[in-house]
């Protein structure tokens, strides 16, 4: 919802206030006007805490600049109100106006509600930031956390797939490869998957799944995922050679972060 400015609330109020005791007030009450244009210490701390809803900015700091401004907006509407009522009394006493004193009473109850109420949201607004600043915290706690995991899952993926690339080069047999594909492939591309919910990284991780797809994916179980009995050591080295090439890839994809 739209922060709408404690100042204009104020305005508000206090011109629903005037219009109440319009006629209750002699236009020659010197002392009642000067203490209903008063307001200037509480328009300052209002226009403060508008001020912090304009940065645009949450947090502590800003939860503790808007807790200020409600300390302020309530220390001024304590002076006003004091001697806005003091003011109206005296001058019904002076005049002997009941009439003029009850309905300023009632004028001066609503007015409090209203500021109560101003007042109130400020309050609410300084802990909403203050909730926000800490949830970004935990939120970012939680963000390295999920990124530290990923990143020793994804280095034991990349590791294990150097494994059983040295295997396959010290065996180039078709049984030394179908033993690991396609679930080495797959346990990289798992991880890539994963790693879209991350920030930071040096390239889109989807680019180097796809480049995995036929180690890992592919439909049927022709190569490279699986190769037949009959494959000769020199295509299982060239198709080894291009997954490796992948996972130097992937490398540079982690280690870019």
């Amino acid at each position: 919802m739209a922060h709408v400015p404690y100042e204009q609330r104020w305005a508000a109020a206090r011109k629903r206030f005037e219009a109440a005791t319009a006629k209750h007030r002699p236009k020659d009450a010197k002392a009642v006007a000067a203490a209903l244009n008063g307001d200037a210490a509480l328009v300052k701390a209002l226009k403060a805490g508008d001020a912090v809803h304009r940065a645009g900015t949450v947090g502590d700091e800003a939860a503790k600049d808007l807790a200020a401004a409600g300390k302020d907006a309530v220390k001024a509407r304590k002076a006003y109100l004091a001697a806005l009522d003091k003011a109206l009394d005296e001058d019904a006493a002076s005049r002997g106006d009941k009439a003029a004193a009850a309905a300023c009473e009632r004028a001066m109850k609503a007015l409090a509600k209203d500021l109560a109420e101003l007042e109130a949201d400020i309050g609410a607004d300084a802990d909403r930031f203050k909730a926000q600043a800490g949830q970004a915290e935990k939120d970012a706690a939680s963000s390295e956390r999920a990124q530290k995991r990923w990143e020793a899952n994804i280095n034991g993926a990349l590791a294990r797939a150097a494994a059983g690339v040295a295997k396959v080069r010290a065996k180039p047999t078709p049984d030394t490869y179908n033993e690991l594909f396609p679930a080495l492939a797959r346990d990289l591309a798992t991880q890539l998957a994963a790693a879209k919910a991350l920030d930071g990284l040096r390239a889109d991780p989807d680019f180097y799944r796809r480049k995995l797809a036929p180690w890992a994916g592919q439909g049927g179980d022709g190569p490279p995922m699986r190769v037949p009995p009959d494959y000769t050591a020199r295509q299982i080295t060239d198709l080894i050679k291009e997954f490796a090439t992948v996972c130097k890839g992937v490398v540079q994809l982690v280690g870019g972060r």
